[in-house]
């Protein structure tokens, strides 16, 4: 507040200086080279930037964008379909959320369905150990004739040796059996760790559906730096353990530049909490896989206030998306 009002009377020393009148339009707008300039005329090398036309205290009245070059325009088109994946990957995620509702009513139903299928997994460790322990007995009986004929400079016959190679094979895929099942009891015990988790954050009446509320109105997005340019906040990444650490370096970045918690953290989602206020924003990143190229994207929204609106456009919130690409890819060349 007051930096806006020693900005107007500034302006207004500047107006009364150069006796531009309050019916005379007047323009702001930012050269390549970083410097702001106002003036009732832009000159025609400077019709392509973006521009605020502004009243007789200095306010903003307008927005008039520049001319766009096809770098802009490509720009454009790319965050376009980039947003349009991002919100395909959020519906899912709210489908799947709608459906976790209505299959647990509480924390202690999903314990009960996890425990359910532990005990039937445990009963099926329980039969193939005495499969087990069926073919280990008969390797020992066989081993045992083997070797009293072999006491007795007798040769072992060929149905003994292939029984005693079966009972061998036996006991190795009974012991690989219990091995994968072991693996799919702790996977579904993670699994049903995470559903829990879920359940709660979606459940907590702070959070709601945690960033899958839909905004009464199209929210503000920030997506372009001080002088217009679009700014594209995307990593391209190749290969499962490349992308693997770029998502890890892109939760730390999260989590670094927002005083939110993730409501949605899993491994093609993180997003902080819906805001409650109309003076915090929202950070999303999403993983797209496409057929020939992986994204990590990460965009940030306001509420659909001039509030909102300010807080999009401030440099804040504009140094976090421009910082997100050189912050993944500097600790993607880091091989430690």
């Amino acid at each position: 507040m007051i930096c806006s009002k020693v900005f107007r009377l500034a302006w207004i020393a500047l107006a009364a200086a150069y006796g531009m009148g309050s019916e005379a339009a007047t323009y702001r707008w930012v050269d390549e080279k970083g410097m702001v300039h106002y003036s009732d005329r832009v000159p025609p090398e400077e019709a392509k930037r973006r521009r605020s036309k502004l009243d007789s205290e200095g306010r903003e009245v307008e927005v008039i964008e520049g001319a766009k070059s096809p770098e802009q325009i490509e720009s454009e088109n790319r965050l376009k379909q980039l947003r349009r994946d991002q919100e395909r990957i959020l519906a899912e995620q709210r489908d799947r959320d709608m459906a976790l509702l209505k299959t647990y009513r509480s924390e202690e139903e999903i314990d009960l369905a996890l425990q359910g299928k532990v005990n039937m997994l445990e009963s099926l460790i329980k039969v193939t150990e005495a499969n087990r322990q069926r073919q280990q007995d008969l390797l020992e009986g066989h081993e045992k004739r083997a070797a009293d004929l072999e006491k007795k400079g007798q040769a072992i016959p060929k149905v003994l040796r292939d029984a005693i190679e079966s009972a061998r094979r036996q006991i190795v895929q009974q012991d690989e059996k219990i091995r994968r099942i072991e693996e799919e009891k702790a996977s579904i015990a993670d699994n049903f760790a995470k559903t829990k988790a879920r359940f709660r954050s979606i459940s907590d009446s702070k959070i709601g559906l945690a960033g899958h509320q839909a905004w009464l109105e199209p929210p503000n997005f920030a997506d372009k730096s001080d002088t217009g340019e679009v700014i594209v906040s995307a990593v391209d990444c190749s290969g499962a353990e490349m992308c693997d650490k770029a998502w890890r370096l892109a939760r730390d970045y999260v989590l670094e530049h927002s005083a939110a918690p993730l409501a949605i953290d899993n491994d093609r989602i993180l997003q902080t909490v819906t805001p409650q206020d109309e003076r915090e924003f929202m950070v999303t990143v999403t993983r797209i896989n496409r057929k020939t190229e992986n994204i990590l994207f990460l965009d940030i929204r306001c509420w659909p206030s001039t509030v909102g609106e300010a807080l999009c456009a401030s440099s804040e919130v504009r140094k976090i998306r421009a910082g997100f690409k050189p912050y993944v890819e500097a600790g993607l060349s880091d091989p430690g």
